[in-house]
């Protein structure tokens, strides 16, 4: 990663209209990335994900993903092997979808684990900051009015609970689990009032 590939990063995730997919959240899923280091297969996929998945953002423009991959590819194929750029590929999509890849390859759904529990490790937080984080969600979603954003995040929240499990891995299924179900839960009560 070049000190320009990296500033356009920081300049991406700086926008006014961002007020949780900043790079506070980025530097903080390197920072959980980092302390498990061990478990993760193909670290830097996984760090070039970390960092491109949400470098497009505006929340009322469809596209995102495709947009931020776009980017990506833009920036590093002169720069990376393409198997990884592959790889960073499925797992933004991962993250954006919120769901596991199809593939066969178990490093690749691990990694995939991960960085989803990694993404959705703000929900397990104490409230206070979960509640901080809420706040930041709406202001990213302030071009909606409040019932619009309401029956979405409503409907959100509730596709979450209906999982077996919110986290994919034991890791942060153990640490965090029951405090997300809780915040959620408490957040519904708050929409559905």
């Amino acid at each position: 990663m070049t000190p320009a590939i990296l500033a356009d990063l920081r300049h991406r995730h700086a926008e006014p209209h961002r007020a949780w997919h900043d790079w506070n959240r980025v530097a903080g899923i390197l920072a959980m990335a980092e302390d498990i280091a061990a478990a993760i297969a193909d670290r830097p996929a996984f760090i070039i994900a970390t960092m491109f998945h949400s470098a497009v953002f505006d929340r009322a423009v469809p596209g995102q993903a495709e947009a931020s991959i776009a980017l990506m590819r833009r920036h590093l194929t002169p720069l990376m092997p393409p198997h990884m750029l592959g790889r960073a590929e499925a797992l933004i999509h991962a993250v954006t979808r919120q769901e596991l890849p199809e593939t066969d390859d178990p490093s690749l759904r691990g990694d995939a684990c991960l960085l989803l529990d990694m993404d959705n490790a703000i929900l397990g937080e104490p409230p206070a900051r979960y509640d901080a984080y809420e706040a930041a969600i709406r202001r990213e979603f302030a071009h909606l009015p409040d019932d619009r954003f309401e029956f979405g995040r409503i409907a959100a929240l509730r596709m979450l609970l209906w999982r077996d499990r919110i986290y994919r891995t034991d890791r942060f299924y153990l640490d965090r689990e029951k405090r997300a179900r809780r915040n959620i839960e408490a957040t519904l009560r708050r929409l559905e009032g």
